[in-house]
């Protein structure tokens, strides 16, 4: 029986030992056959990104890289060629959008400051305007307007670097119309169906307010306040 014993605890040792062989040969073998990749290849900029489709569906819009940063190109359906609308070479485009069949509008910053400009192109890469090109301001978008081809409305703390207030822009040629003067605690805007701006939103504390008026001409007054504890539908 002791030597039964024995024998068996020496077959289970070797099983044990040659299992044991056997895994490490296995892990060895996976962390070999693993490619290496260069850490470049994590940052770099995709071939093609961010389409859109223009609102008559005959072009579609792209970023690609030219000298390494993320410009914008279009193509129109069913072609091969595509045409380089932007020629950036500093930093890469933020955000664009198409603000009609004929123009493209995008954002960019100066070295990494944040404070993005708003800039208008046309598909045939004439008429590149900057719109919102002031020094230290930054640019944001309240609503395309997409019943008016030539008008957008934006959001700019130009009078005050903490506060954002509504302007209504023309795409085309940079004029610019203030809609109201933000006093500081107007975070949303809404328009009605005519582009209008006509609604706001204030945050105080734990309070919401909505706030209205007849027309742009008109002052915002308030029409409800929530507490933060209640949720309007």
């Amino acid at each position: 029986m002791k030597n039964l014993l024995t024998w068996f605890g020496s077959l289970l040792l070797v099983v044990l030992l040659i299992s044991s062989c056997n895994m490490e040969a296995k892990k060895t073998k996976t962390t070999s056959d693993i490619p290496s990749i260069a850490l470049e290849d994590f940052f770099r900029n995709p071939d093609k990104s961010s389409y859109q489709i223009s609102p008559d569906g005959k072009y579609f819009s792209f970023k690609a890289p030219y000298q390494d940063r993320m410009n914008i190109f279009i193509q129109e359906i069913g072609t091969d060629e595509a045409k380089q609308l932007t020629f950036e070479t500093e930093r890469d485009l933020s955000g664009y959008m198409w603000a009609n069949n004929s123009r493209i509008l995008y954002l960019k910053d100066s070295g990494g400051d944040e404070n993005y400009k708003l800039f208008g192109v046309d598909i045939d890469g004439s008429n590149l305007i900057g719109l919102t090109d002031f020094e230290g301001v930054k640019t944001n978008f309240i609503d395309d307007l997409e019943d008016n081809e030539n008008e957008i409305i934006i959001g700019l703390n130009k009078r005050d670097a903490k506060i954002f207030d509504p302007y209504r822009l023309n795409i085309n040629t940079g004029q610019l119309t203030m809609l109201a003067e933000n006093p500081g605690n107007y975070q949303g805007w809404m328009t009605d169906h005519a582009g209008k701006l006509r609604v706001a939103m204030a945050i105080d504390g734990l309070e919401t307010s909505i706030l209205y008026r007849e027309s742009e001409d008109d002052t915002f007054k308030v029409i409800l306040t929530t507490y933060y504890k209640e949720e309007l539908n």
